[in-house]
């Protein structure tokens, strides 16, 4: 089902979108239908905020990207604040599925946040827009969104440190010194959409390694285990 909207496709001026149903009676189920209209409205919401950021971004924009009618959004969300929260969470347990997944074939705790790591980049390099609506709209889109996006970064924290040996869990970091630590992470994954770089993310994985590695490594050993590979 996220598969279409977490990949961006190439080419032609409708890249990134599903492709419209079929006009008038075509035999398709119900269900079948109500999830690719729903999965359109993903779709267009994350391109409507991706270029014009969360305020800025209408209904109207959202139903042109998407390729449906005003009433056909009003038929699955309330208002654009609900379809937000919607596919923000949607687009989290995608990335939450990807990394436990890269990380699953790992036993040794370091190489398990990499394999995370790198599994969140490469779904944002695949499609740079996921980075915006999650990373970059959240903080300039009002304080309940922004709260939602706090909270998905906590929970981020949890997971990176899930499996972590006992003699590294009592080097544990303070609370704002997580916050940092991801803060920094986030921090430069969106400078690199910004600046259009957005397919090159991968190149990030050392950085991003050594950053969450340090707190409880020690920078030396962090450098060197993020370093290998390169």
């Amino acid at each position: 089902m996220l598969a279409p909207v977490m990949e961006r496709e190439k080419g032609g001026d409708d890249e990134g979108r599903l492709s419209r149903l079929p006009p008038g009676r075509h035999g398709l189920s119900r269900e079948f239908v109500s999830q690719n209209q729903r999965e359109r409205i993903a779709s267009g919401i994350i391109a409507a905020v991706a270029e014009r950021g969360y305020r800025d971004a209408k209904v109207s924009d959202i139903t042109a990207a998407a390729g449906v009618s005003r009433r056909t959004f009003y038929t699955y969300f309330a208002s654009k604040d609900e379809c937000f929260f919607d596919t923000f969470d949607m687009i989290a347990n995608h990335l939450r599925l990807a990394a436990a997944a890269a990380a699953e074939p790992y036993e040794r705790w370091p190489e398990r946040v990499r394999a995370r790591l790198g599994a969140v980049l490469d779904v944002f390099a695949t499609n740079p827009d996921l980075a915006r609506y999650v990373l970059i709209a959240p903080p300039r889109a009002g304080e309940e969104i922004a709260a939602r996006y706090r909270q998905a970064m906590d929970e981020v924290l949890v997971e990176l440190t899930e499996g972590m040996p006992p003699e590294l869990a009592g080097k544990d970091p303070s609370r704002s010194a997580k916050h940092a630590l991801i803060g920094g992470g986030a921090a430069l994954v969106v400078r690199k959409v910004e600046a259009g770089e957005g397919a090159d993310l991968r190149d990030l994985l050392p950085d991003l390694v050594e950053l969450t590695l340090t707190p409880f490594l020690g920078r030396d050993e962090a450098v060197e285990f993020a370093r290998k590979g390169e």
